[in-house]
Formats: C-alpha cells, structure tokens, sequence
C-alpha cells in the first residue's frame, strides 16, 4: 500500500469509483467503507483513521484550490438546478396501495419471531385504547410503529410485510429505497415525505426494502452533493417516523449498518434462515392441493435439503411442476422436487472478488 500518513494519522485512499455510477450507490459505498474503517478502528486499530472515497485517479493531487469545477461538479449544480416541482401532495400520487398477497397463514418462522410480529402489530391494533382511553398519547403524541425485518434474502421477510397488512385490514404500499431518489439532488427527501403522505391519504401499511439506504450512519462531514442527498434523505427518515401514526416495515439484509438514531424507533425482528423443521412446514406449505401430486412426495424428506430458503422452496416446486408438465408425465414425483432444489442451488451465481480498485495508505 502507498503510504498517505501524516505524523500519527493513518489514511486511506480508495479510488476507483466510476464516474458513471449512480449517486446513492456510490454515497453507499462511501458509507459502508466509512463505517467499516470506524468499526476496525473501536477493536483497537490505529487512531485517527482517515479513510478517502473518490473516483480522481491516483495520483491526483485532492488538496488546495481548484483551478475550477470539475465534471463531477458542474454535473451536480445542473441536477440540483431542476425544473419546476410537483407538490407532495401530487408526488405521494405515484404511490398506490394494493391489497395485501400473504396472511399469516403462509408464515414459517420460530414462535419468537412470530411473537415480535404480533407484538409490534397489536399496538397498532389496540392503537385507540392505549393511547386515547389510557391517555398514552400524552407521552406519545404520535402513536406509529416501526418494525425492522432483518435477515438473509429469501427469509420470509417480504411475505411478513404482506401478512401484518392483512391482519391489520390494510393495503399495503411497498416501495425500494433506490425508487426514492431522483437525478435531481434534493428530491430524495421530497420523495420520502410524499411517500409517507401517501400511506396516511390512502390508510396503508407501508413496506420499505432495502431500508439500509436510508437508515445507515450519516456522513459526518460532506464533500460531494450525493453525500449531502443522502444525509438529507436520512433527516428526512428520522423526522417521518417520529410523526407518522401508522405501521411501517422495514427489510434489510444490512442492518449492521444502521445509524444508531434509529434503534430507539423501531422493533428489530430477526429472521432466521430456516432449520429441517422450518423446511418442511414450508414444504407443506407450498404445495397446493390442486398439485398433482405422486404418493412418495414427503415435505420432511425434501426437508432434509439444507441451505435453502423459503423462496428456493417456491421456485423449487415451481420448476419442478414445469418441467413434468413439459415432459408430459401425470405427476410430480420426489425426485423432480429434490432435482429441481439442486438445480436452484447449483445455479446459484458465484460470488467473484470484486473488481479490485485503486487502494493505498500505511502508517506514518
């Protein structure tokens, strides 16, 4: 590594970042590096530790005065020059509430999980007794909840989301926190509060995945106009659930990341990849009476496949119904659920390095 240290300062510079890439994933990258350099640092690392994102190339002197803006820059004050703007109001429209897909029926999940979901639900539920007739709102003015679904891709956290809309009678508004941002810097925010507009116009729940986006640490000092989009983003989260009054889901696969303002204002339920028993309730789920189905099919013998999810399983008898229907047989069989499982598995992409960029630092 080159060395960049200053005296007793150690610091890293990571470059390499294309110039081309979207403003959120690059202000993410900086975060998550940001975040894991403080995290190495706090189990006894080097003190101060500097860490530098950017995409100059190396080399490039970063220090002094401009000659004048850069490309990266000018293209910034363009997007942050934006045309007229719609209203929240006329923004919240772009976000329709639909009838929820999933009831807690289709849910396989250890009695503790399932009891956090219930838990966090019934104060919805029971929102007029608690906080009207106990007077609860005196110290809760508004009475929201905020639930945190944390776990690996696959885990059941989206048919959660779709499952407390039921029980709670309501539509459900789902939205990516990638959906939110805008080329235009400052319209992220707008997006959000409109989002939420939408949900209290329409009495909906509100699902939102990938929520590391918007819950994660913010920068504490700022250098490029996506950095302050995303800081915007993140003031504008804290401030929507304070004052929102109805339920919101949160999906992560990241929550290490979150910022630590947001522990106190949502309920963090874990959910765990599945064990053999788990497996087969959710083998037995998935296969629907109409399936025809041959007598050697047994949902604890597929069970015994690990290293599988939920949604695995829902592709697996998906694909196995399709190719018996293809091939003209009668009936899906043991075999075509257990070979069309490791057919999912073995097509799982390879997690290759990622592209190596541009990196330096060393003690001083």
């Amino acid at each position: 590594m080159r060395n960049l240290g200053r005296g007793s300062r150690t610091a890293f510079a990571v470059t390499g970042i294309p110039g081309g890439t979207d403003d959120v994933e690059a202000a993410l990258l900086r975060t998550r590096l940001i975040e894991a350099a403080k995290e190495f640092s706090g189990r006894g690392g080097p003190r101060p530790l500097t860490v530098t994102v950017t995409n100059q190339p190396p080399g490039t002197a970063e220090s002094g005065p401009r000659a004048g803006p850069t490309a990266e820059t000018e293209a910034e004050a363009e997007a942050e020059a934006g045309p007229d703007e719609p209203s929240i109001a006329e923004r919240a429209r772009r976000f329709t509430a639909t009838p929820p897909l999933y009831t807690f029926d289709r849910l396989v999940l250890p009695d503790r999980t399932l009891d956090q979901l219930l838990r966090a639900v019934h104060t919805v539920e029971q929102r007029r007794v608690l906080f009207d007739e106990w007077g609860l709102r005196e110290i809760q003015p508004h009475p929201g909840s905020a639930i945190n679904l944390e776990g690996a891709p696959g885990t059941g956290k989206t048919l959660a989301a779709h499952a407390l809309a039921h029980r709670l009678g309501r539509p459900l508004i789902q939205a990516r926190a990638s959906q939110l941002e805008s080329k235009y810097h400052g319209e992220g925010p707008k997006n959000l509060a409109a989002l939420f507009h939408a949900a209290r116009e329409q009495g909906a729940v509100l699902f939102l995945d990938e929520a590391d986006a918007l819950m994660s640490s913010r920068f504490e000092t700022t250098t490029h106009g996506s950095e302050h989009a995303v800081n915007a983003m993140r003031s504008e989260m804290l401030t929507a659930l304070d004052s929102h009054e109805g339920l919101v889901v949160l999906a992560t696969n990241l929550v290490t990341s979150y910022d630590t303002a947001f522990d106190s204002r949502v309920w963090h339920v874990r959910f765990p990849a599945p064990d053999e028993a788990a497996r087969a309730g959710i083998w037995r789920r998935h296969l629907p009476e109409a399936l025809p189905l041959a007598e050697d099919v047994s949902p604890e013998g597929l069970a015994g496949v690990d290293e599988v999810t939920g949604r695995d399983i829902r592709r697996a008898v998906i694909d196995a119904a399709a190719e018996v229907l293809r091939t003209g047989r009668p009936r899906v069989r043991q075999a075509d659920l257990l070979a069309a499982v490791e057919r999912i598995k073995a097509g799982r992409p390879c997690r290759a390095a990622p592209t190596p960029m541009s990196i330096s630092g060393g003690a001083g």
